[in-house]
């Protein structure tokens, strides 16, 4: 009895102006909050069909790197393994990678670039009046963290097709047109629908035209799929600003099909001295997310994303292996070499270096340096004199050794990026470059640039090296940095 008079009441209140009041505020305001969470949920934890995410299963190698320091003078092994599927975005953390002979896997693939304008100028005497005339030429260039220090906050994601879902064998076309036989061109269009022939459907086209949708749209058939988050914030709400999850999706080797239905074009792209013509696949991205991603980091001018092409990557020049004159050694998107190597005792070495007042005093992260391969074992800075090493195993285009050998180039010469913490992407205005100019300038030929790592070639094809693998200094020797600029 006392439910129906409490129901009675219920009702009775509902039908009032004050329940209907009420009603108005309320169903509007649930509705509201159901939608906001759903949408800042978007791009959440999904899966990309036919594909495996390519990441370490437990908690990271370096999460002990501040109390784990092992004996000095014991052996070195492979203490974590880091790829950059970005340039200058967040790494992925892996157990194993393979190697080749421009670098890691999947490593520096990608690159963001913005447009630069310059105007250069020309005088002409025209019978005796001279004459300047001003033209404008524009660049794409390579950006990282030493000026975006917001590309640390795009974090991403490697999913490689997944042998046990699907038989076929991924396409690893080349990009390049020539390697495509003229099949993906610069600027060409791609045109929804069945070919005819006189208005009549050709045979078998059909099957065909949906065999090739079909190998568009799969992400195993374009070598598996790169995602990029970043968190979006936006204003204007009634509860103030709400974040938003931003996720982008790109294959990691496009085959001709998407290139050419995606529209990817082919442009030179500034990186240091060099000019590689790269694919720009930036079509891939929706307008409103790049939009929302040039807002985010802080970019006034075009913005693309490039990727390499195979064919056209970068010569490295200096620290070459004197007893390899006639091998040529690439390189993609990496700054200058195609492996970084890195002692976490050194890290620590500049930690207690670093001065009181320091805020990273007590917590320099391993992760401002963006190595490759991150080495525990030895004493800090025993790296110095490291000229080449055995890690991992080679499989293919090993020399007679027999061992995976890596040649060290040259120390890392350090600018001001490791100042940017790696979580926040805050830069910090002096540290640790300044303690790195006051106790690293070790070298003679890098000077006035402080180094800490080592930069590396591999001397074989394709290898693979993991996590706890044992590293064999295999000959010492004192480094003379070669000099990019001279």
């Amino acid at each position: 009895m006392a439910r129906t008079t409490f129901l009675a009441h219920y009702i009775e209140f509902l039908m009032s102006p004050a329940g209907a009041f009420a009603l108005l505020f309320v169903l509007p305001l649930v509705f509201y909050i159901y939608t906001e969470a759903r949408r800042r949920s978007r791009g959440g934890t999904f899966s990309i069909p036919g594909c495996l995410r390519l990441v370490r299963q437990a908690k990271s190698n370096l999460g002990d790197q501040y109390n784990s320091i092992a004996p000095e003078d014991s052996t070195p092994r492979v203490k974590s393994l880091f790829v950059y599927p970005v340039k200058s975005c967040r790494g992925v953390e892996l157990s194993a990678s393979e190697v080749t002979g421009t670098g890691l896997k999947y490593d520096r693939l990608f690159s963001f670039a913005q447009l630069v304008s310059s105007k250069k100028q020309a005088s002409a005497d025209l019978g005796g009046i001279s004459e300047v005339n001003s033209e404008v030429s524009h660049q794409w260039r390579f950006i990282t963290q030493r000026e975006v220090p917001r590309l640390a906050l795009l974090s991403t994601e490697l999913w490689i097709p997944d042998p046990r879902k699907t038989a076929a064998t991924p396409m690893h076309t080349k990009l390049s047109s020539k390697v495509a036989n003229g099949s993906v061109a610069p600027g060409l269009t791609y045109r929804k629908g069945q070919s005819t022939e006189n208005g009549v459907p050709k045979a078998g086209v059909a099957s065909r035209d949906h065999e090739s949708a079909d190998r568009i749209e799969d992400w195993s058939a374009n070598g598996g799929c790169l995602v990029i988050r970043f968190p979006y914030e936006q204003y204007g709400s009634i509860f103030g600003s709400a974040t938003e999850l931003i996720t982008v999706k790109l294959p990691l080797q496009p085959g001709p099909e998407r290139a050419k239905a995606k529209a990817y074009t082919y442009e030179s792209m500034a990186i240091w001295k060099d000019c590689p013509e790269s694919v720009n696949l930036s079509n891939e991205i929706e307008a409103e997310s790049l939009a929302k991603l040039k807002y985010f980091l802080g970019v006034t001018n075009p913005l693309a994303l490039f990727r390499v092409d195979d064919g056209n990557l970068r010569a490295v020049t200096r620290g070459l292996p004197r007893d390899l004159p006639d091998e040529k050694f690439k390189v993609g998107f990496a700054d200058a070499f195609p492996v970084h190597v890195l002692n976490i005792a050194s890290v620590r070495a500049v930690d207690d270096s670093l001065p009181g007042e320091a805020k990273v005093k007590g917590s320099l992260d391993s992760r401002r340096f963006r190595a490759n391969i991150y080495v525990s074992g030895p004493a800090a800075f025993a790296e110095d004199k490291w000229m080449r090493i055995s890690a991992g195993q080679p499989l293919i285009g090993h020399r007679t050794s027999g061992i995976a050998e890596y040649h060290a180039a040259c120390r890392t010469a350090r600018c001001t990026l490791p100042n940017v913490h790696p979580d926040s992407a805050m830069k910090d205005r002096n540290e640790p470059h300044a303690t790195l100019k006051r106790t690293r300038q070790v070298d003679e030929g890098a000077k006035p640039h402080p180094c800490l790592g080592l930069s590396m070639i591999p001397l074989f094809q394709q290898g693979i090296i993991r996590c706890g693998d044992k590293i064999e200094v295999l000959e010492e020797g004192e480094h003379v940095y070669e000099k990019m600029f001279k």
